[in-house]
């Protein structure tokens, strides 16, 4: 069994992964298009519209966030994760498994 927590700790700290993402292509709506049918090949469910929503991850680990989109441009937040998953496991994951939609950095 694998233990994930949530992003608020008991201290009141903020442990969610924060990140600023664009989207790739000149055409936002077709390149959105493609990058939900990929990421939910990928174990990605969506509950939500295109410009914002929640998201859960059902692969190898399992995670939980949200998302809000402006034109090309994505903040995504990763709430809920395992304990040995580091922020930068997190950004690196997506960029290389959504990378030809997507390029994500530490927000």
């Amino acid at each position: 069994m694998l233990y994930t927590f949530t992003a608020q700790t008991e201290r009141g700290d903020n442990m969610a992964c924060k990140m600023k993402c664009n989207l790739k292509g000149d055409d936002p709506k077709e390149t959105l298009k493609e990058l939900i049918k990929m990421a939910e090949s990928e174990g990605f469910i969506f509950h939500g519209g295109t410009t914002k929503g929640t998201f859960e991850y059902k692969g190898k680990v399992s995670a939980q966030g949200e998302y809000k989109r402006s034109g090309k441009n994505f903040s995504i937040t990763v709430t809920k994760y395992p304990f040995f998953v580091t922020y930068g496991m997190i950004i690196s994951e997506m960029n290389k498994r959504l990378g030809k939609y997507l390029s994500c950095e530490k927000a």
